[in-house]
């Protein structure tokens, strides 16, 4: 019968998850008998086989067993625990390596001795288990206890006993082994070999690795049918590596996982390594929960102390059991729900202020516990200019957070500041909410669209009127209309995504990844995921152009030497190219490839400074260059041999034949278009960026012009960027920028001329009387030199570079276009009022028109067959218009859709 261990709050330290159960010293292993309602925990120094109660986690007896117990493994009836003794004592003591079996029914033992010191052990479905030493994979019978030699191993090397204080378990055995749940694959992982089992088959698949770091934590867990399974901060399939915890510090003692197949999620502590060091971070112990296809981070619970080895999911999936430092750890996953956790409602707030507005912006945050609790909280401003109003609570709670644009009225861009949540009693780690603050002055053009998260390329594409942008935080490909600049669709990518490229003959987006060694694939068409491309061991696919008749990518290899590989795309694999022409494949680690719009050439750019071109004709590298310097900023390629890197513009040979003025700052983009060119600077990722066309004969700047923020500048590890996409429609110019991406119009640079009012009417039925709050529609020329709408709360009192005012107040917004406007009046409107529209090109002639204290009307927006412009009165009965044919009955309720209405009480903020 199964017992599950339901954690009390008692059991919890303050602010963190799982009870922590002490044993007195080092545990090795770990092996789940439910069944019995009992975990067995190797205690390595103790000498003993400790066995906890699942009801209560209680130690209720312990086995004593023979020296230094290693590993344990249960057969798959339950009858025989085996246990591992890693006794590889140097003289001049004498060895004492062996195996326990211990008959759990009758409680009998029988200790026999192994030659070689064993590294881990695990039974098939069988009823054999596979005992690993450091020179033999042998195939052990605990029912009559023989065994029988599968395979042999070489090249381990097993470390000595005694090792120096403060060494712990998996320092010392440094190899883990593990089986899948339905027991007919078996996986393991030593210093230098990675393997596999076949049960059925009675097979091993070793492979030697060298890793750096090391595979820390030195554990192994598999997915429930053996299809993936983890090595220390790795997650591989039959075929190789299929993803990586990111920079990982390769500590062997501490951290642990476990895969939960069923929900599809694996819970991990893999501990990063501190900037430019191989040592872990000082942090409070935490456990991710990340997604099992591309370990995408979906929360991170804090814990009482960190895990050290192997852990183990109950058959429910509601509790996990883990080796930790004190002994175990349990974790009631399950029950998630019930325990105190934090989270905010949104991921941004985004404040728009403009040249016509400069008051003080209010917006309201969410805070819950998903669970449903009531959990306290506490939110911090980030800064002058700030407030939050309440600044502590309980959830859930409101949260006003105002931001005075005054306080920022020197800054002509956007500014992101981390607005921080913390709760002393949640288990989890609250994310920041980004709070973004943009000042646009008129001469600043182009709009701004929130989209929250680690933005790191954009990309349009060439055929189709839409754009993707690479979010890296959540491993994922965001694509948009090109048209109405609304998201589409999401696609999942491996992990820390680096840089996308669409395959020559435009069917295909390819996404190369830092911490996969496979490229994503997905069919434009249909925008669904299709076979990726597997890269060779080791491989990590950062950057991809595709030419006409090659596919490279540019790889960082674990190792010394990072390489560019060649992509067979019927395959769906990657080769490393022997050379690259007559120059040595060997790359800097941070390269960017692009390739011309025509498949003629695919430029490599190294932070180095080296340049090398790929020519497509003769299928081979013709040039290799070296800059004085190093290189960073926009790499792009055209289809007349033109290159660009940072501020220069190349030839056919990489030879400079200009040098663009870099007084405005690091380029971030770069768009060849004819014989002219768009190019983005910017100083700061905080201040306004710049836009201008090149003139690719002299280099001359044309119309230089100011945007509404920054592009992206690129990081440290990423110095290339790609941050301009015209559209293949030529209707707008897209910039990936501080806040997500930016839109201008093709002709952003053009004069622009003087708005001009026609009329005002309200939104619903087109008639002239409105009332306070109510929805309206202006009518005229020239109103914004884009159409726009937004489904930002509250709305913006500033859209596509056009701002409304009624006697002197900036009003919200909800669409402009150069005819048209829709908005919402001021609740304090009232008698007669005058509108003012401001954009790049002027200021209107004053519009005044009276303003009444209601002035219902109903939208008349409403579709029934063919019939049109119908009344939108819903019954609530059958929820469809109301009819001729579906007409309204006595005592029905009825919804209607009208503006108009008049004051509200209470009161509603205008733009919510």
């Amino acid at each position: 019968m199964l017992t599950v261990l339901l954690v009390a709050p008692g059991y919890l330290f303050s602010g963190t998850f799982g009870k922590v159960v002490a044993i007195g010293g080092n545990p090795s292993d770990i092996a789940l008998d439910e069944p019995r309602g009992v975990l067995y925990i190797a205690n390595f120094t103790a000498n003993r086989v400790e066995v906890m109660s699942l009801s209560d986690g209680s130690i209720q007896t312990s086995l004593n067993v023979a020296s230094q117990p290693s590993a344990l493994a249960l057969s798959p009836d339950g009858h025989f625990l085996l246990v591992a003794h890693y006794g590889n004592f140097a003289a001049p003591s004498a060895p004492k390596n062996a195996l326990t079996v211990v008959d759990l029914s009758s409680g009998s033992r029988q200790t026999l001795a192994l030659t070689d010191p064993p590294l881990g052990v695990a039974f098939g479905i069988d009823g054999m288990a596979l005992v690993v030493t450091s020179t033999e994979f042998i195939l052990f019978d605990p029912l009559l206890g023989t065994s029988q030699v599968v395979d042999t191993i070489a090249g381990v090397i097993a470390n000595l006993l005694p090792q120096k204080p403060g060494t712990f378990p998996p320092q010392i055995v440094a190899a883990s082994v593990g089986a899948s749940a339905d027991k007919r694959h078996i996986f393991g992982v030593t210093d230098t070999i990675l393997f596999s089992y076949d049960v059925i088959q009675r097979q091993v698949k070793a492979i030697n690795y060298v890793a750096s770091p090391p595979f820390g934590p030195r554990t192994v867990s598999v997915s429930r049918d053996g299809s993936y399974w983890l090595a220390g901060w790795g997650m591989f399939d039959n075929r190789g590596l299929l993803a990586q915890f990111p920079n990982p510090s390769g500590v062997l003692n501490i951290g642990g996982h476990a895969i939960d197949t069923e929900r599809g999620i694996i819970y991990a502590q893999v501990p990063q390594a501190m900037q430019g060091s191989g040592t872990t971070t000082a942090t409070r112990p935490q456990l991710t929960v990340v997604d099992a296809d591309n370990l995408a981070i979906r929360e991170t619970l804090q814990l009482p102390e960190n895990l050290a080895g192997k852990a183990a999911l109950s058959s429910d999936g509601g509790t996990l059991y883990a080796a930790s430092d004190s002994g175990v750890l349990i974790l009631a996953v399950g029950s998630l729900p019930s325990f105190h956790r934090i989270s905010a409602s949104v991921e941004d707030l985004a404040f728009r202020g403009n040249f016509c507005d400069r008051r003080v912006l209010t917006q309201t945050l969410t805070i819950v516990d998903p669970g449903g609790g009531h959990t306290s909280f506490s939110v911090s401003s980030p800064g002058a200019g700030v407030s939050v109003s309440p600044s502590s609570g309980v959830t859930p709670a409101t949260v006003h957070v105002s931001v005075d644009l005054g306080s920022f009225q020197n800054q002509q861009g956007t500014t992101a500041l981390p607005l921080k949540i913390v709760s002393s009693s949640a288990i989890n780690v609250p994310r920041d909410v980004r709070l973004l603050v943009t000042m646009q002055d008129p001469d600043q053009r182009g709009t701004a669209v929130d989209v929250p998260g680690t933005l790191v390329d954009l990309l349009a594409d060439p055929s189709r009127d839409r754009f993707f942008l690479l979010r890296q935080d959540t491993n994922q490909v965001l694509v948009f209309d090109g048209k109405t600049y609304r998201q589409l669709a999401t696609l999942r990518t491996g992990n820390t995504p680096t840089q996308m490229a669409i395959s020559f003959d435009r069917r295909y987006l390819l996404v190369g990844n830092d911490n996969s060694q496979v490229a994503n694939v997905f069919d434009l068409e249909t925008l669904e995921p299709d076979q990726p491309v597997r890269f060779p061991g080791g491989h990590y696919p950062r950057s991809i152009a595709s030419t006409g008749n090659a596919t490279l990518a540019a790889t960082r290899v674990a190792g010394p030497t990072h390489k560019i590989d060649r992509v067979d795309m019927a395959s769906r694999t990657a080769s490393e190219l022997t050379t690259l022409g007559v120059f040595e494949n060997d790359i800097d680690v941070n390269t960017w490839l692009v390739a011309s719009p025509n498949g003629a050439r695919a430029l490599a750019a190294e932070a180095d400074g080296n340049l090398l071109l790929y020519d497509a004709n003769v299928d081979t590298f013709t040039i290799s260059r070296k800059e004085p310097a190093a290189l960073s900023g926009a790499v792009a390629a055209s289809s007349n041999d033109q290159f660009v890197v940072g501020n220069a513009l190349l030839n056919a040979s990489l030879v400079h034949t200009l040098n663009f003025d870099a007084g405005g700052g690091t380029t971030s983009g770069f768009a060849f278009l004819g014989d002219t060119a768009y190019r983005t600077t910017a100083l700061t990722q905080s201040g306004p960026g710049v836009i201008e066309r090149l003139n690719l004969a002299t280099g001359d700047s044309i119309k230089s012009t100011r945007m509404v923020e920054a592009p992206y500048l690129g990081t440290l590890g990423a110095v290339f960027t790609r941050t301009i996409a015209p559209l293949y429609s030529r209707t707008a110019i897209i910039n990936l920028t501080t806040s997500g991406f930016t839109v201008l119009p093709w002709d952003y640079d053009a004069s622009v001329a003087v708005p001009h009012i026609d009329a005002l009417v309200n939104a619903a039925d087109g008639m002239k009387a409105v009332a306070p709050g109510g929805l309206i529609t202006v009518f005229g020329r020239d109103l914004s030199p884009v159409n726009m709408a937004t489904s930002e709360r509250p709305l913006p009192t500033a859209l596509g570079e056009s701002c409304l005012t009624v006697n002197g107040q900036p009003i919200p917004m909800l669409f402009v276009s150069p005819a048209q406007v829709n908005a919402q009046l001021p609740w304090t409107a009232e008698g007669n009022m005058t509108m003012i529209l401001r954009t790049p090109g002027g200021t209107s002639d004053s519009f005044n028109f009276p303003v009444s204290t209601a002035a219902p009307a109903v939208f008349r927006s409403g579709v029934a067959g063919p019939d049109t412009n119908i009344p939108t009165l819903v019954r609530a009965a059958n929820n469809t218009l109301v009819t001729p044919s579906n007409p309204v009955h006595r005592e029905d309720t009825l919804v209607i859709y009208l503006t108009g209405m008049g004051a509200t009480f209470p009161t509603v903020h205008a733009g919510n």
